[in-house]
Parts: structure tokens; C-alpha cells; sequence
């Protein structure tokens, strides 16, 4: 481990850290991962000195770590298991995004944006709320039991081009890919270890979007009657070989999209543009390991510069497409020292 890398790890009541006084518990192995797609973060320890009294499930866990540009907390959670085996003590922690998956309950809406949904049901799961796009409007729009709420938010996010996942506090974002977070500069053949990255065109070129009602042929109030024409309910957006979305436009592979919590022909249109942008952010994928970047969170944007110019991943890099942070892993072993792998 490097003379500037400093951690601490606070458990209940116990604390571990790479200071020689207050330690009370030897850190072995740490795997800490934050990602998008509703997965939440986990945090992995293996403690030695077995001997020791373990945590306990349900203890608090935080991390902070710090690769000498100042202690940044990269996880926050609870306790789920604690396993012993001979070299010592293997901890499980998941953050609060958990809650939202255990929550089971019924709720019904009038009026409302999407994201006055999800930050209800958030609060109803206990899970403390981050930044938030306000996302399409929502007529009438109910929460049942089964699926569960999270299986529920994860499709409005999905209508909305939005992105679900938490920070190292332990807040819950709801995001598209235009609230931009922070930007990080990475050298290649510095602070680059390794590298894997792909242009991944999408299958379908467009999608047009069909709600159901006949608020926009005979007024708001006659948003539950069924309509005879769904031009007036429906929306369309395209993406080309660049990457570019268009609005009101269908190409040659289009995809279909029927929702019947869309209610207004500008509800679709915006739910059709929304997907479009949300597959032109994620033009580019793949990853890359660093050394120790605690200050990197899902939803940050990454550029690598230095990249030889005849390298062949230059001219993947040298286009409009920005590398989006989506799941964050953090290492720290005594074998192989404090690594991050990013994926897009």
C-alpha cells in the first residue's frame, strides 16, 4: 500500500484504519461497489485476528478513504452477515437502496411527476434522497405490492432515460444523463492500468411511443375514455449512426413502445426522446481500472487523455461521446494495494 493511502472503516462501535493506535481489527481485504440499474452498494470486508469479537448484523459501516487528495466517505450502510473462517472475519454490507427492494405497499397518484413517485416511495423505505430529475407527467399512476417498489421505480426510471443508484452517503439519486456530475481527468500510461472499451451502437435506430386516453382530442377531463386516434397520444424520437437524436422522427429498426400510464401526446413524446438519449449516453462501454480514485461516483464523467494517437481506442475517444460513469468498485489488499475499476 502507498505512503499516502489512508482508510478507516468504523463498524458499530469498532473502528479499523491504518493507524497503529485505535485500530481494533486487522484489515485484510476490502471490495466496496456502488452501480446503477437499482443494485445499490455492497461492501465486502475480511477482517483477521479471528480471536477478536465480531461485528455484529445490523451494525452501521461506513468507509472513507483516502488516496492523498482528502478522506472521501465511499460507503455507507448496514450490517447483513458475518461469516467466520480461519483466516479471520468476512463482513457484508448493503446501503440503503436495500430498503427500497424489501418494500412492499400500495400507493396511488393523481397530478403528478414522476419524480414526486419515487421520492414518496423512497420515504416511505427509510432511504435518504439525493438529486432527482422531475421526469414526464403522470395522470393516474398507481404502486401495488407485487413487483415490489423498487422493481417499479427501476421502470419509471426506464420511461424516463433516468438512472436509479446511491452515492457513499448513502443517498438515493434519480438521474438522466443530462444532470451532469463531476468530470475526472485519467493519463493514460500514468494512473491507466488497465482498458477495455467498445462502440455499441443500439438495435433499434428509433422508438415511437403509444399512451392511451383522449386528453388530447377531448380535453384533460377525459383522460380515462378510449381514444379513436392515437397520433394525438403518441410521441417519436430517432437516433443515427452518430449517435444524434432526433425528435419526431422514425428510422429504419424502430422499437414500440405502449404505455398506458402516458396520457398525453407530450408525456410520449417526451418518454420517445428520453429512451433515444439515454442509449446515445451509453454509445461508448467498457471499463477501466485506476489506482485509487475514492473521489469517482456513479453519474461522474471521465476523460482520458494522453491516448497515443495510433492507438487503436484514440478515435473511440475522439468523438462527441463522453464515458459515463455507471458502477464504481473500489479495492483495497494488501497484495495488489488500493485499485478502482470504473464501467460505462
Amino acid at each position: 500500500m502507498t505512503g499516502s493511502l489512508a482508510y478507516c472503516i468504523r463498524i458499530g462501535a469498532l473502528t479499523v484504519s491504518n493507524k497503529a493506535t485505535g485500530n481494533e481489527h486487522l484489515l485484510l481485504n476490502l471490495d466496496v461497489r456502488l452501480g446503477m440499474d437499482g443494485v445499490g452498494g455492497v461492501c465486502e470486508l475480511l477482517l483477521g485476528d479471528p480471536e477478536n469479537v465480531p461485528p455484529q448484523i445490523g451494525d452501521t459501516l461506513s468507509v472513507e478513504l483516502n488516496a492523498g487528495e482528502g478522506a472521501k466517505t465511499v460507503f455507507t450502510g448496514i450490517v447483513d452477515s458475518v461469516r467466520m473462517d480461519i483466516t479471520g472475519q468476512r463482513v457484508t454490507a448493503y446501503d440503503s437502496l436495500r430498503k427500497l427492494a424489501s418494500l412492499e405497499t400500495e400507493s396511488s397518484y393523481e397530478n403528478v411527476d414522476v419524480d414526486f413517485v419515487v421520492k414518496d416511495q423512497l420515504q416511505q423505505a427509510g432511504v435518504s434522497i439525493g438529486r432527482m430529475a422531475k421526469g414526464i407527467k403522470l395522470v393516474s399512476y398507481a404502486i401495488i405490492k407485487n413487483p415490489g417498489a423498487l422493481r417499479q421505480v427501476l421502470e419509471l426510471a426506464d420511461w424516463c432515460g433516468a438512472d436509479l443508484y446511491t452515492d457513499g452517503a448513502g443517498k438515493a439519486h434519480f438521474t438522466t444523463p443530462a444532470e451532469q456530475g463531476a468530470e475526472h481527468l485519467l493519463e493514460f500510461g500514468q494512473n491507466v492500468l488497465r482498458l477495455e472499451l467498445q462502440a455499441t451502437p443500439p438495435i433499434h435506430d428509433s422508438v415511437e411511443v403509444f399512451g392511451e386516453g383522449a386528453a388530447a382530442s377531448q380535453g384533460a377531463d377525459k383522460f380515462h375514455w378510449l381514444a379513436k386516434d392515437m397520433a394525438g397520444v403518441s410521441g417519436k424520437a430517432a437516433i443515427d449512426a452518430q449517435g444524434m437524436v432526433t425528435a419526431g422522427r422514425i428510422g429504419k429498426c424502430p422499437r414500440l413502445l405502449k404505455l398506458g400510464a402516458v396520457r398525453s401526446g407530450e408525456a410520449a413524446q417526451q418518454v420517445a426522446e428520453a429512451q433515444m438519449r439515454a442509449l446515445a449516453a451509453r454509445w461508448l462501454r467498457g471499463r477501466v481500472e485506476v489506482y485509487g480514485m475514492p473521489k469517482i461516483f456513479p453519474g461522474d464523467h471521465v476523460k482520458i487523455n494522453s491516448v497515443p494517437a495510433r492507438h487503436s481506442v484514440a478515435k473511440l475517444l475522439q468523438g462527441q461521446h463522453t464515458l459515463r460513469v455507471r458502477q464504481v468498485r473500489h479495492f483495497l489488499s494488501r497484495n495488489r494495494g488500493f485499485l478502482t475499476c470504473l464501467e460505462f
